[in-house]
């Protein structure tokens, strides 16, 4: 019996913060039993204490006393990060495979962005004062322009050799996606734009 009490007793953990409350509990009990001179009752009361408090010590696990470690990957509660960098070179070396760059659009070019995708995405944004154009390139023939919206109408032109269709509503079209047998491309424009001016921002593309 002394055995297994004395076994028990070594796998009880008292924290700070328990120890408090038993002494609180302790001095309390002792204070009402001198008030009303019931020390029997105030010795009940303490043993309630310390039984309830050892219960929960066995049972309650212990917390983890540091956060967990972020993922050195790059992945963090299951979302892929997006690297941004300062110019087209960096990009290149970054995704692996050279980018290219759209050099005639329909707008002026305040601002460029470029960003890297876990899993060999690049894109190029061009941002004016009232619309943009993204051009997206990833090795394979998976559709890179995470765009699935219903277009009513399509146009196929021809780019170097390989067929480029374009989706969009009536003559002005909105999306541009090819492949060239090792990559996949696709321009997103954000104002649909003419079959003309479709031509000149893919010749311009290099």
């Amino acid at each position: 019996m002394r055995e297994a009490y004395k076994d028990v007793m070594d796998r009880i953990e008292v924290t700070p913060e328990m120890q408090t409350r038993i002494l609180k509990a302790i001095r309390d009990a002792d204070i009402q039993g001198r008030s009303k001179r019931a020390v029997p009752m105030g010795r009940l009361a303490i043993a309630a204490c310390l039984a309830l408090l050892v219960a929960g010590a066995v049972a309650l696990p212990k917390l983890p006393t540091k956060p967990p470690e972020k993922d050195p990957s790059g992945v963090q509660n299951g979302i892929w990060s997006v690297t941004q960098v300062s110019s087209l070179q960096e990009l290149s070396r970054l995704v692996g495979f050279e980018m290219e760059e759209l050099k005639t659009l329909p707008f002026a070019v305040t601002e460029t962005q470029y960003r890297a995708y876990p899993g060999g995405m690049a894109e190029v944004t061009y941002l004016g004062e009232t619309q943009s154009v993204t051009l997206r390139k990833l090795a394979g023939d998976a559709d890179p322009s995470g765009d699935y919206s219903s277009y009513s109408d399509t146009l196929v032109l021809t780019r170097n050799g390989y067929c480029v269709t374009l989706s969009g509503e009536g003559s002005l079209y909105s999306l541009a996606v090819w492949q060239d047998g090792t990559y996949s491309y696709s321009i997103r424009a954000s104002q649909a734009c003419s079959e003309e001016t479709w031509e000149s921002i893919l010749e311009g593309m290099g």
